[in-house]
């Protein structure tokens, strides 16, 4: 069986958590319109018979004001370091490059999709 791990990023409130579950099939994120609900990774596993996603769903990423911002963007850049692909997840709106909010370079993400959750 294959697997592999995805890391979803993107700025806060543009439904990556949404996104986990409806991909997992179950509520493992919390969701709310409140920004930057989301602390901590959270890792939910998607199974079919082809083989298993591993999809690690990210604080959001913004440009920090506190210490805490700052910590929450580490937090998915360590993240996306450690995974193969990543969906980049935006909303009405198409990305051809990176935000400037990063202060990080794309490490390891050899595969990153856009996903447009249209609202």
């Amino acid at each position: 069986m294959r697997s592999g791990f995805t890391c979803i990023v993107g700025r806060p409130n543009v439904g990556k958590s949404t996104l986990t579950n409806a991909l997992v099939g179950q509520k493992v994120a919390i969701t709310s319109d409140r920004p930057q609900t989301t602390r901590h990774t959270i890792r939910g596993i998607v199974t079919k018979p082809e083989g298993q996603l591993i999809l690690i769903d990210t604080p959001g990423v913004h440009k920090p004001k506190t210490l805490l911002g700052e910590r929450l963007n580490a937090l998915v850049a360590d993240t996306w370091s450690e995974v193969k692909a990543a969906a980049w997840v935006v909303v009405n709106a198409v990305i051809w490059a990176v935000p400037s909010c990063f202060t990080w370079s794309v490490p390891n993400a050899t595969n990153c999709a856009v996903v447009n959750a249209a609202i």
